[in-house]
């Protein structure tokens, strides 16, 4: 009996073995949610009019007799809902940052419980979206609300153009957390639908570029002083805003730069379709000017502040030119200034977007230096001609070099001071500048941006021979011509000479311009003299009195 028992024991035991075996194999096709039925669907509709204007409209059904879901709603604009199969029995709002990774700032999660009719249960949710198009004739681009909710369901998304309206080839892309996907190839030129989006994407954007009906923009000009903002009549509110605050800061920026404008145009712009959100604005210019202001208008759609934000840090682009700071050689400075300006400005002012801003770069600011510690010396190399791909990290390295100059010596009113020295004189090398900033402290900070890895020589500890040679210039007679002028294209050249391994040269240089500063009246009688000699000598010879001779 005993030897039976045990070998039914055994049995038992690999029997038991065996089913255990073969349990993850038997559901592993319910751990897979991509493969699994969904249990929902969730439809997106995005209707879009010519002028941008886009109507939202959600559509969940599901054929499950009960049970709960969650979807993003706005936060700040109105939304309806309504039941249109079985009942809605509960339903909250929850914070974005309690159901996924991240908080959505314009966003909220309606989660709900529900009963079928029997057949289906289906809701209907619609909001607007004032801007959901960004168009300038004869180019737009679609970009959606944040498309959001409950994994396990399926997702269709479909953008309706205007008629007349047609996407650009490949410029049709929703943009989820794990990929990016392609439209249907079914969808037509002004109907773009999505459907093959995996079910464990729940967190998407969609965005489209498209060409209008019209070849080219009815522009016209909002004039308010020296500022004249060209726009299509579709934002024309926008740009009175910005006017608006450009006429409430001028003087506060003349004050702090020391100059005023004679004239500054500014323009919206659609931006190229790759790079939607990561272009706020810019001002190009050459060796002899600067050009207009541009504002990507897709910015109208953040928090207030964040597009006034931008405008002010263009606009200090004009500022900082006019005082004389070149961007070719400096523009890690003009871009550091343009960033903690424009901030700081927007802040007293009380735009909630200069916080978040401010926010952003300060977390940014945290990161690099866990990185890479507080060696910006690629700053030094920064130049319109060499960007970066790393764009990001100059921006924050700059604002960071800035910010910390003028946080211990009264913020903006250091700067203030920095202008007024200038008072004009052209900066265009990282040596006169430390030279000035130094000036504007009443202390050297050479040694602080050395040690951000800047290593430029410390004028400062010249100042006195500095300060002796820009007397001298200036107490030169216009008359005294063109030795004035080579004074100062011998001091300009000694600043540009001020190199850490070349200050020799700008001794050379200085001493030079002394030099021809001083004989100035004298270089100039000696040239005036013998040009009135050779003038007389040649015209007596033009007589003939030499030709005996």
């Amino acid at each position: 009996m005993a030897p039976k028992q045990i070998s039914c024991k055994v049995l038992k035991t690999v029997l038991l073995l065996t089913i255990i075996a073969f349990i993850p194999l038997a559901f592993e096709p319910l751990l897979d949610v991509s493969s699994a039925e969904p249990a929902g669907v969730y439809s997106y509709e995005f209707i879009v009019d010519k002028d941008g204007f886009t109507i939202v409209n959600i559509v969940y059904r599901t054929e499950r007799k009960s049970g709960s879901s969650w979807v993003f709603v706005p936060k700040f604009d109105e939304w309806t809902n309504l039941t249109t199969a079985g009942k809605m029995t509960g339903w909250t709002l929850r914070n974005t940052e309690d159901l996924v990774d991240g908080s959505y700032y314009f966003y909220q999660a309606l989660y709900f419980s529900f009963k079928s009719d029997g057949a289906a249960f289906e809701l209907n949710i619609q909001f607007n979206l004032s801007a959901g198009a960004i168009i300038i004739e004869p180019n737009g681009i679609f970009y959606s609300s944040q498309i959001g909710f409950e994994k396990g369901n399926k997702l269709i998304a479909k953008v309706i153009l205007p008629e007349g309206f047609g996407a650009k080839p490949d410029e049709a892309i929703a943009f989820g957390v794990s990929g990016s996907y392609r439209p249907n190839s079914k969808s037509t030129s002004n109907s773009i639908l999505f459907d093959t989006i995996p079910q464990d994407e729940n967190l998407l954007r969609i965005e489209v570029g498209f060409h209008t009906s019209n070849d080219t923009a009815d522009l016209l000009e909002l004039k308010n002083q020296v500022f004249t903002f060209e726009t299509v009549p579709r934002y024309a509110e926008y740009a009175e805003k910005i006017l608006d605050l450009y006429n409430k800061t001028y003087d506060e920026l003349v004050d702090l730069f020391n100059v005023t404008l004679e004239k500054a145009t500014v323009r919206f712009f659609v931006p190229d379709f790759n790079s939607l959100l990561s272009i706020g604005g810019y001002v190009p210019f050459s060796a002899k000017e600067i050009g207009d202001i541009h504002i990507n208008i897709i910015f109208t759609r953040y928090v207030e502040g964040y597009i006034e934000v931008i405008a002010l840090h263009e606009l200090v682009h004009q500022f900082l030119w006019k005082a004389g700071v070149s961007p070719r050689s400096l523009l890690w400075f003009h871009e550091g200034m343009a960033q903690y300006v424009s901030i700081e400005i927007a802040s007293k002012i009380g735009y909630e977007g200069a916080e978040m801003t401010r926010e952003e770069l300060e977390k940014g600011v945290a990161q690099l230096k866990e990185t890479i510690g507080e060696n910006f010396g690629f700053l030094k190399q920064w130049s319109p001609s060499q960007q970066p791909r790393d764009l990001g990290s100059y921006y924050i390295a700059a604002y960071y070099v800035i910010k910390s100059l003028a946080e211990p010596r009264g913020n903006l009113a250091y700067y203030a001071q920095f202008f007024k020295l200038i008072n004009g004189e052209r900066i265009d090398g990282n040596a006169a500048l430390a030279y000035y900033l130094s000036l504007a402290a009443n202390e050297s900070v050479v040694e602080k941006l050395n040690n951000w890895g800047f290593g430029i020589p410390d004028l400062y500890v010249y100042s006195d021979l500095l300060t002796k040679v820009k007397q001298v210039l200036k107490e030169i007679n216009p008359v005294f011509q063109p030795y004035k002028a080579l004074a100062e294209f011998l001091y300009v050249q000694g600043m540009l000479n001020a190199k850490q391994d070349s200050l020799n040269y700008m001794h050379f240089y200085l001493a030079a311009a002394i030099f021809v500063a001083k004989l100035a009246p004298l270089l100039t009688l000696i040239t005036v003299s013998g040009v009135l000699f050779g003038a007389i000598l040649w015209a007596l010879k033009a007589e003939g009195v030499f030709s005996n001779y």
